[in-house]
C-alpha cells in the first residue's frame, strides 16, 4: 500500500489518499480529489520523480510549474515521520485502514 500526501507550503496536510498502487491512475485520483476540495490550482507543485506525475500533468492540462529536484520535496516527507515510523516497523502498509 502506498500513502499519497499533498501538503501546503507551510507544511499542512491538505490530502491523504492510501491506493495500492503508484501509476498514473492513481496520481489522477489524487490530483482530481486534492483540486476539487481546494478549489483552485497551484501555481507551483513539488513533487518526487515518479513519472506517473508527469501523465498526470499532461492529462490534466495543468500549467503549474512542476518541480522535480532533490531537495525539494523534503517537506512532505517531514510531514509524516511517525506514520513512516510505523511503516518501517511493520514492514509496509498491509491494508489501508493500518495506514
Amino acid at each position: 500500500m502506498h500513502l499519497w500526501r499533498a501538503i501546503d507550503s507551510e507544511g499542512e496536510v491538505l490530502n491523504v489518499l492510501v491506493q495500492a498502487r503508484r501509476n498514473k491512475k492513481a496520481a489522477l485520483k489524487l490530483m482530481r480529489k486534492l483540486f476539487k476540495k481546494q478549489g483552485f490550482a497551484a501555481s507551483s507543485i513539488t513533487t518526487d520523480k515518479l513519472r506517473s506525475y508527469g501523465a498526470t500533468f499532461r492529462d490534466l492540462n495543468l500549467t503549474a510549474y512542476h518541480e522535480t529536484g532533490q531537495y525539494k520535496n523534503n517537506k512532505a516527507e517531514n510531514s509524516h515521520q511517525p506514520v513512516r515510523r510505523r511503516e518501517r516497523k511493520m514492514l509496509g502498509f498491509e491494508s489501508p485502514g493500518s495506514a
